[in-house]
C-alpha cells in the first residue's frame, strides 16, 4: 500500500550493518552520509554501552523489538488511515501529521510507555541511573524521561523512512518532523489524549522562554543531523557521570559532545562547567585557569581583549 505521494507506508526495515561489540568511536570517522544509514537506536545504544553498567547490553535485541513495533505502527497506519481522509482539515490536511499522531497513539496505548511518574514534577533531577537516559531504559521498563523517549520516537519513525529527528528545546528533547518543506513538533512525554501533542515553534519560543540566540546559533528548534544528535547522546553520558561525580569523564564526554555538535548551547555551558571543576585539580588557586579568575576571564572577553 502507499500514500498519495507514492511512498509504501509499511516500508521494508532499514537496511543496517551487522552489529558487532565494537563502541561508538569508529561513528566518527564516517562521513555524514554513512552516518545517516545509522540506526539512531544503534548509535544510541552504542554510546549508552559504555558505561561500566550498561556494557552488556545486546543491542540486536533492541533493534529487533524497535522492528517490531515499527512494523505495528505501520500495520495501525494501513487500517486507520481512511479516517484521515474523512476529516483531513482536523490534521491540517497533512496525512504525515496524521501519521505522528499514529505513532504516539501506538507508543502510548499499545505499548504503555509514560514518562516516568517519580520525575515528572521534579525541578531537578540526578541522573545516577543512565538507563534514565538511554534507549534501553524506556524498552525495557515502558517509563522514561525526555531523553530516551524522544529518541524511541525517532527510533520508530527512521524505520518507517520518515524525514524524522531530534531537536532540542533548551535541555529538554523532542522528536521533530521535517521533509524540508513542513515541519512538525512531537512532544514525546505527552501523557493521555493517546499521547500527541505537537507545539509551534512560537509556542515552545513563549513556553520555554527561549532567546532569538537560541534558535539563530543553530542550537535549538531544528531537527539536528545524525551527527549532532551522536552529540547528544554523548552529552546524555556526560550528564550521567556529572551527576554521580566523575566529573574529568564528563569533561572529556562534554568535550566531545561539543565537537560533534558545535552549537549546542547546553553541551556548551555543562563543559564549562564541568572543565571549571576539572580546573581545581590543574591550577592553584591564584592562577589563571583556576576558577578563582574566571570573573577576570570574563572581563577580558567582555572588553575584547581576549580576541586580540
Amino acid at each position: 500500500m502507499t500514500n498519495p505521494n507514492g511512498h509504501a507506508i509499511l516500508a521494508k526495515p532499514r537496511q543496517r550493518a551487522e552489529v558487532t561489540q565494537r563502541g561508538f568511536r569508529h561513528f566518527l570517522a564516517m562521513t555524514d552520509d554513512e552516518l545517516a544509514r545509522i540506526d539512531p537506536l544503534e548509535m544510541n545504544l552504542r554510546v549508552a554501552r559504555e558505561n561500566p553498567q550498561l556494557a552488556c547490553l545486546d543491542i540486536g535485541i533492541y533493534q529487533r523489538l524497535a522492528d517490531k513495533w515499527a512494523e505495528g505502527i505501520g500495520q495501525l497506519i494501513e487500517r486507520v488511515e481512511g479516517h484521515f481522509w474523512k476529516d483531513p482539515a482536523s490534521w491540517k490536511n497533512d496525512i504525515n501529521f496524521f501519521r505522528l499522531g499514529i505513532l504516539c497513539q501506538y507508543v502510548e496505548c499499545e505499548l504503555g510507555i509514560r514518562y516516568r511518574e517519580d520525575q515528572r514534577r521534579v525541578t531537578a533531577i540526578r541522573y545516577t541511573d543512565p538507563s534514565d537516559l538511554f534507549l534501553n531504559g524506556v524498552m525495557d521498563t515502558r517509563r522514561g524521561t525526555c531523553g530516551n523517549m524522544a529518541a524511541l520516537h525517532v527510533s520508530l519513525g527512521w524505520r518507517l523512512h520518515w524525514p524524522v529527528s531530534l531537536a532540542c528545546v533548551r535541555s529538554h528533547f523532542i522528536c521533530r518532523y521535517d521533509d524540508g518543506t513542513v515541519t512538525h513538533n512531537i512532544e514525546a512525554t505527552q501523557a493521555e489524549h493517546g499521547g500527541f501533542k505537537s507545539d509551534s515553534d512560537d509556542y515552545l519560543i513563549s513556553q520555554y522562554g527561549l532567546p532569538r540566540k537560541a534558535i539563530s546559533c543553530g542550537s535549538d528548534l531544528r531537527a539536528v543531523t545524525p551527527r549532532e544528535m551522536l552529540g547528544l547522546f554523548v552529552g546524555l553520558r556526560a550528564r550521567h557521570q556529572r551527576d554521580v561525580g566523575q566529573h574529568r569523564e564528563a569533561e572529556e564526554d562534554y568535550l566531545l559532545a561539543r565537537y560533534l555538535f558545535p552549537a549546542y548551547r547546553i553541551n556548551a555551558r555543562e563543559q564549562l562547567a564541568a572543565t571549571g571543576v576539572g580546573n581545581l585539580d590543574r591550577f592553584e588557586p591564584h592562577e589563571p585557569g583556576h576558577p578563582n579568575t574566571f570573573p577576570a576571564l570574563k572581563q577580558e572577553i567582555w572588553h575584547g581583549q581576549y580576541c586580540q
